[in-house]
């Protein structure tokens, strides 16, 4: 994450032998290439992404030109990737020098998949579905879990179906994913993820799988794991505009569509997945999530989760269930809300509490919607004051002069920069996604004209395995929406939520950004016939 250790720099090249540095490649793809030619050179590119990424080896980079990539007839996936890099030689995925490529999906399961790979670069790309080209009628129509034209994802990552293997140290960063009637960036059954930078809108609209901007689902350890360690990190931003408008099939009903989402890292028998509970931790910071149609960001069924300087503005949206809310933790233990920006649309839920243990909220600004029903001793009740706030064009969520926000959070060691890259007050710090000197802007730093993107990718930048403990007794909460076939955290139940005096301290940063590792994101998955989405899974 480009918000921690930025002083533990080391360059890519100083890692690995001199034996696997000079063996790495560039294979070049083009539509206008040929599958015959060698890749190895812009004038004698691969036609399709595919056959580049079966080309790879651990170091390489696949580098892509300008034009429309969609799914070969009858193909499950634009690019399905399978082969794996190793610590300090990732493969990535990126643009061609001042190219813009789009990777279209229009009827396959997936725009990329990554199954069951390790150490994978994913970065500066666009991912364009069809759902601006099929109508609700449509979709509700033809809605069914065997048909990709309604379900389809932009960045899914899952294990391997036949192998069982797990994706791990997964890096997503920068990219534009939208208009997936499925899910934006899903992760399932993955480790090490680091989902960073990228501007997610407008997916999950046509699927029968209830799916959300961004998914963290029934994540597993690859290794032993560590709660005081990161593992998978959400980081820096922007979702917005994606909400489920057809009804889950598992209980034909409405359900998700959020803006971010960690799902069922505990009790996974309960709801329907396996593997034991997820012993790494997780950290939702710097995140900007507005107008989805379920929550902004909540934990639901998960331990071990930081949620730290987010702004949410008016999710909840849809009007097809009950509102959720918009930053919070349901049926969540060792979770912790500090510093966020919550701003609520009327009789919305703020921060609905149920069945939560070491929960903590703290250090918010909370406003509009139903009092909340959980708030910490430094939690502030007031409009944050936004500059400009909206849920169309480029609305602007830096704290204006004179709001509450500015000034008075916690300062957290582990978070110096904002969701721009701008340098937090180590004495003061600003609540919400922003600080308070950040420059105009919605969106993270992401996509460049010439495919560079920012400096610093968590494989590239950070050094050293560390593994150091977190402050002891942490506490915290995820925010998660309810389920309609489950408690949704607005009724009885209590409140569990803790509040004490000013929250513990954040977790190491441990080896999951460690250089030679990098970090995994993951997501979806098509096997054959089945579809397996990155969705709620409940009781």
């Amino acid at each position: 994450m480009a918000v921690l250790l930025a002083s533990a720099a080391i360059p890519l090249g100083l890692v690995g032998s001199p034996r696997a540095e000079a063996a790495a490649r560039t294979y070049y793809v083009s539509p206008g290439g040929a599958d015959g030619n060698p890749g190895t050179s812009p004038d004698k590119p691969f036609r399709t992404l595919q056959k580049a990424a079966d080309s790879t080896a651990p170091g390489d980079t696949v580098s892509i030109m300008n034009g429309t990539y969609t799914e070969a007839p009858g193909g499950s996936d634009v690019l399905m990737i399978s082969r794996s890099g190793r610590p300090g030689a990732p493969i990535t995925y990126r643009p061609y020098p001042g190219h813009h490529p789009v990777i279209n999906p229009v009827t396959a399961w997936n725009g990329i998949r990554v199954s069951g790979a390790a150490h994978i670069v994913i970065r500066d790309l666009e991912i364009k579905g069809n759902s601006a080209n099929i109508s609700l009628a449509d979709a509700e129509r033809g809605a069914s879990d065997k048909n990709g034209t309604y379900n389809t994802n932009c960045l899914s990552i899952d294990k391997d179906r036949k192998t069982g293997d797990r994706p791990h140290h997964i890096d997503v960063i920068g990219n534009t994913v939208h208009h997936c009637p499925g899910v934006g960036i899903g992760a399932g059954y993955a480790d090490y993820v680091s989902i960073d930078r990228n501007h997610v809108y407008a997916n999950a609209w046509y699927s029968v799988f209830a799916t959300s901007g961004i998914s963290i689902l029934s994540a597993q350890d690859v290794d032993r794991g560590d709660p005081r360690t990161y593992k998978i990190r959400v980081t820096d931003n922007t979702v917005h505009d994606n909400e489920s408008k057809v009804k889950w099939g598992h209980c034909n009903c409405y359900s998700d569509g959020n803006g971010i989402i960690i799902d069922t890292l505990k009790d996974k028998a309960k709801a329907g997945g396996s593997g034991p509970d997820y012993q790494g931790r997780v950290l939702v910071a710097n995140n900007v999530t507005y107008d989805n149609g379920g929550s902004g960001i909540h934990s639901y069924k998960s331990q071990h989760v930081d949620m730290v300087h987010n702004t949410a503005y008016r999710n909840g949206r849809s009007t097809r269930m009950n509102s959720y809310g918009n930053i919070y933790a349901q049926e969540s233990n060792d979770v912790q809300l500090l510093d966020n920006v919550s701003y609520s649309g009327p009789n919305q839920p703020v921060n609905p509490n149920y069945l939560n243990t070491d929960v903590t909220y703290d250090y918010n600004v909370l406003f509009g919607g139903r009092p909340p029903e959980t708030k910490g001793p430094h939690d502030l009740f007031a409009d944050p004051k936004f500059v400009a706030p909206g849920t169309d064009g480029t609305p602007d969520f830096r704290l204006a002069q004179g709001s509450p926000g500015v000034g008075s959070g916690k300062p957290l060691p582990e978070v110096t920069t904002d969701i721009t890259g701008a340098r937090r007050d180590a004495g003061a710090a600003d609540r919400g996604a922003y600080a308070s000197n950040a420059a105009k802007g919605t969106v993270a730093p992401t996509a460049t004209a010439n495919g560079g993107g920012p400096a610093g990718d968590p494989e590239e930048q950070f050094a050293g395995q560390g593994t150091g403990p977190a402050a002891s007794g942490t506490d915290s909460s995820s925010g998660t929406a309810g389920a309609s076939n489950s408690s949704h955290g607005d009724g009885d139940g209590g409140d569990n939520g803790k509040v004490p005096g000013a929250g513990k301290g954040l977790a190491a940063t441990g080896a999951n950004v460690a250089l030679p590792l990098g970090l995994g994101m993951v997501a979806l998955a098509l096997g054959g016939g089945i579809f397996l989405v990155l969705r709620r899974k409940r009781s």
